[in-house]
């Protein structure tokens, strides 16, 4: 019983749209899906207008999702392949928002939250060198790339346990794989548009 409620939990709390309603809010009734690169994503938000400190809040939104979803099931006292199970699903979740049709963001933030609740110590070490990287380049994918990649080594280097390295390797996999997708589509949209007038 407390398995499915820590996966109808860590959905539930994935699949609420942090930045999609925050720019909302920001824009007077803007849908972020139809702006800029269409992702329903902070960095998108920020872009189109809802600003730097909103746009921070709703990262800080999306990450905390990942850690708080990964959290429950730690407070659970689930296995930790329950832990790994809702980082997954909280990640998809962002993805796939019921709220938003299916239509979500490419899980970057979610995916770094829910690292993090693994490697909380590590994870405010790699936060404070991609924040800085963000602050003096101002390229969000960058401060995110060096969020990330050190994860899985350190996940190795403090011997945690073999699913928990795996997530670390995979999840930003999955992230990156969504942002794919979603170029894809986007450019399918446009030969579209372009075929027909």
């Amino acid at each position: 019983m407390t398995e499915a409620l820590a996966v109808v939990l860590a959905y539930l709390i994935g699949s609420i749209p942090v930045s999609w309603l925050m720019f909302y809010w920001r824009s007077g009734g803007e849908d972020l899906r139809v702006v800029g690169d269409l992702n329903v994503g902070s960095a998108n938000a920020m872009r189109e207008g809802a600003g730097p400190p909103w746009g921070h809040i709703a990262l800080l939104g999306d990450i905390g999702k990942g850690l708080l979803a990964v959290s429950i099931a730690r407070w659970l006292d689930l296995p930790v392949g329950w832990w790994v199970a809702c980082g997954y699903i909280v990640i998809v979740a962002h993805m796939f928002p019921i709220w938003l049709g299916f239509r979500g963001g490419r899980g970057a933030a979610t995916v770094l939250g829910a690292a993090g609740a693994f490697l909380p110590w590590q994870f405010g070490i790699t936060m404070a060198v991609g924040g800085t990287v963000f602050l003096i380049v101002r390229i969000a994918e960058l401060g995110i790339l060096m969020v990330a990649a050190p994860l899985p080594f350190l996940a190795v280097a403090a011997d945690q346990p073999v699913e928990v390295i795996v997530f670390c390797f995979t999840a930003p996999i999955l992230a990156g794989l969504k942002a794919g997708f979603d170029r894809w589509r986007r450019a399918q949209a446009a030969r579209a548009a372009r075929e027909d007038p």
